[in-house]
């Protein structure tokens, strides 16, 4: 059996942070450098219980910038929570592998701020078949019912979606439910498109401009 869709990971995978996102929390810190990292395990800290669609996000970091004597406001904090680069040359690919017949989804754990963000200002909805965003789905990577709600959406065996990812877990918990699973793990940033272009081409993708993706 063939793939007949294809399930593409966001953060790591399709976009990465922009090079000014660090000085954008430093600035939050009031120029406090190495308390930055901290600082993000926070926020990552909150986020996660709003994955799955409950919890206040906004709120939750709100109470962060209150802890740490943030100097910067809630816009500015959002505004480096979004400080998304996207990369292109994935989007081209994908584009190329839908127009040969292949669908391909986002399928992401996102805070509904941000998967807002990404449907409405980065128009992921225009990249993509269909998103499927954790918090809308109720339940996220990599537990395996994240992945069943995808598979029962789409109407298709297992076998004939192939999930991408950069995280070892989320590929695990695909593979266990019988999705072609696939580790997502160029050696640097430049080289995502080959990275997924050699994904594609062990199963198979055909595309519009090569009779096969190498």
């Amino acid at each position: 059996m063939g793939v007949e869709a294809i399930l593409i990971d966001a953060d790591g995978v399709l976009q990465r942070p922009t090079a000014d996102r660090h000085a954008q929390w430093r600035a939050l810190l009031g120029g406090a450098d190495e308390a930055v990292g901290r600082f993000k395990c926070d926020i990552f800290a909150v986020e996660r219980p709003c994955h799955d669609g409950g919890g206040d996000f906004l709120s939750a970091l709100r109470d962060v910038l209150v802890r740490w004597n943030c100097t910067g406001s809630v816009d500015d904090a959002l505004r480096a929570w979004t400080a998304i680069e996207v990369d292109r040359g994935i989007t081209e690919l994908i584009g190329r592998v839908r127009a040969s017949g292949v669908a391909c989804h986002l399928a992401t754990n996102q805070e509904p701020y941000r998967a807002r963000y990404m449907s409405e200002v980065l128009d992921y909805p225009s990249v993509f078949d269909r998103t499927f965003y954790s918090c809308e789905l109720g339940c996220s990577k990599p537990d395996p019912s994240y992945f069943r709600a995808i598979i029962e959406s789409l109407n298709l065996p297992p076998q004939a979606v192939l999930f991408i990812d950069d995280m070892a877990a989320n590929v695990a918990a695909a593979d266990s439910i019988g999705i072609r699973a696939e580790l997502f793990a160029p050696v640097m940033a430049g080289d995502a498109v080959d990275e997924m272009q050699r994904i594609l081409c062990r199963h198979g993708i055909k595309t519009q401009r090569d009779r096969l993706v190498d």
